[in-house]
């Protein structure tokens, strides 16, 4: 009897249960932005992969060369719609400045951060039509109504930082996240991020624009992207083009590379890395349907007692 109730409580309570969560891991690699949507609860995903960089200043005649280490650590807990996350990039350059080279090794960023969606159309949660290939796969105009979720963290420095000396030890970081999905298997996220704004000369704004395309064997996914970048010290607009397969539900794969539009410094990137999901969901799923199964107890109300009349004998 209790399979039976769980059954029909996992029919009628999908949008529930199933608000963010995919049974095949969702990553935000490849590419700099982040999805509105949470990874789902009680479950644990990394991300991260090693990444190359080439830099040359047509001016100040110096070049760089990076090696470095982008990783991320992300887990939803207590609702679906809730995440907490942490990002950071360890690096190491060789830096040839006239005539001379020099290195040095440590951490760009560190940020640890929350993310919350806000808003999810009805119409995303909606049954495939099963009768009309053309309603699955028109494009509608309510399609460009997008899932709308906010992001605030804070960056925390070593004291011996590497490169951003003048940067606060701590700093806040906030983002607007739009994602809407326009054609079946296309997928468009907006990312409207402040950083470190509460200093004039450390603020830094940007925008990230991901296109992605999953392809027809549903293994393989590619996109585009544009990042720009505006500060005090430096502004750039970055296109970069990858690639990512799922080699199973839990593991992704993937590669993309990297240009800046400018030459003071010109930028060439590559990266290759990889995502790895633990799933504990299903835990979540058994509690929210436990809870929703609860039956409500009814406080029946005492009958006052009948007074016995006196009997004169």
């Amino acid at each position: 009897m209790n399979k039976i109730c769980l059954l029909l409580l996992w029919a009628l309570f999908p949008t529930v249960i199933f608000a963010q969560y995919t049974e095949i891991i969702n990553s935000n690699l490849p590419g700099t932005s982040q999805s509105a949507y949470a990874v789902g609860a009680r479950v644990l995903q990394f991300e991260g992969g090693l990444w190359y960089e080439r830099s040359s200043h047509r001016y100040a005649g110096v070049k760089m060369h990076f090696v470095g280490v982008n990783y991320a650590a992300r887990y939803g807990f207590f609702k679906e719609e809730l995440e907490v996350m942490l990002n950071g990039t360890l690096a190491f350059d060789r830096t040839i400045a006239a005539g001379a080279a020099s290195s040095h090794i440590g951490f760009v960023n560190n940020t640890i951060g929350a993310k919350y969606l806000l808003f999810k159309p009805k119409f995303l949660d909606e049954k495939p039509n099963i009768y009309s290939w053309k309603a699955n796969n028109s494009f509608r105009w309510r399609n460009l109504i997008p899932s709308i979720a906010i992001y605030a963290g804070m960056n925390f420095l070593p004291n011996k930082r590497y490169y951003y000396e003048q940067v606060p030890s701590l700093s806040p970081k906030v983002a607007a996240i739009f994602q809407m999905e326009p054609m079946p298997r296309i997928v468009t996220v907006l990312n409207l991020i402040g950083d470190r704004f509460l200093s004039q000369q450390n603020a830094e704004y940007s925008y990230v624009l991901t296109l992605t395309h999953n392809l027809d064997n549903g293994w393989f996914s590619i996109f585009a992207e544009q990042q720009g970048v505006y500060s005090h010290g430096y502004d750039d607009q970055i296109t970069r083009l990858g690639v990512a397969f799922l080699l199973s539900d839990k593991i992704q794969l993937n590669a993309d590379l990297g240009v800046g539009w400018k030459d003071t410094p010109s930028r060439y990137s590559l990266l290759a890395g990889a995502s790895y999901r633990i799933d504990n969901h299903n835990s979540y799923i058994k509690k929210v349907l436990k809870e929703k199964m609860k039956p409500t107890k009814i406080k029946h109300k005492k009958k006052p007692k009948k007074r016995r009349k006196n009997v004169i004998g």
